[in-house]
């Protein structure tokens, strides 16, 4: 798959967006300073970010320019009017098969859909997938989770298919990390390629065994 056109296409259009890259991002992306390329937006230093929507309340108290308000936008589409996304996560629940109280398990996951719980949610800026319930969010907040309404916008959900471990490979370090490498010069677009093609196969020939 990593070898397609259409592979090959976002890779270069990826690559074409780290260009424009801060000098400082890379150096202060570990867990001790990426709150200073956070702050970076928050000066407008910075005109973009790839972010989730607890950035607002990780940054809540940082000192921002006058007038600074969040924004959001989906990852852009290739060609103009085609369908445009937002990555996004859905956490999950369940009652284990062996769970000694199953009755009460179940109804605390009954009671994660009611007003009271979507009230507790909304008040640290999360929301079930309740209709209607961007309303309970901040105004700062809002605006995030009304894109989801957009009807050129859909949510793209999911990951990597699952395989036996294999020895050596790790794909989101494969696919993530070594954009810090494009970055900085230290590998091409095109070895960047490689090494996914190389790790996609060992999983897909793990998850065949």
């Amino acid at each position: 798959v990593w070898e397609t056109e259409n592979a090959t296409k976002v890779l270069d259009i990826t690559s074409e967006l780290l260009r424009f890259t801060s000098e400082t991002t890379v150096a202060n992306a570990n867990e001790q300073n990426f709150t200073k390329n956070q702050q970076m937006i928050l000066e407008n230093e910075a005109v973009f970010m790839p972010n989730g929507t607890w950035i607002a309340g990780e940054m809540v108290d940082a000192p921002r320019v006058d007038g600074f308000e969040w924004g959001m936008m989906s990852l852009p589409a290739v060609e103009k009017g085609e369908q445009r996304y937002i990555v996004t996560t859905v956490e999950s629940a369940w009652v284990p098969t062996d769970a000694n109280n199953k009755e009460t398990a179940k109804d605390f996951v009954a009671f994660l859909y009611s007003d009271k719980s979507a009230e507790i949610f909304a008040e640290s800026d999360a929301i079930q997938p309740i209709q209607g319930i961007t309303e309970k969010l901040s105004d700062e907040i809002k605006p995030f989770y009304r894109m989801y309404d957009e009807p050129n916008i859909s949510a793209l959900v999911g990951g990597f298919a699952s395989t036996p471990p294999v020895e050596g490979v790790d794909m989101k370090s494969t696919l993530f990390d070594t954009v810090n490498s494009v970055i900085t010069g230290n590998k091409t677009v095109e070895q960047w390629q490689k090494d996914l093609h190389i790790a996609s196969e060992k999983l897909r020939e793990a998850g065949q065994e």
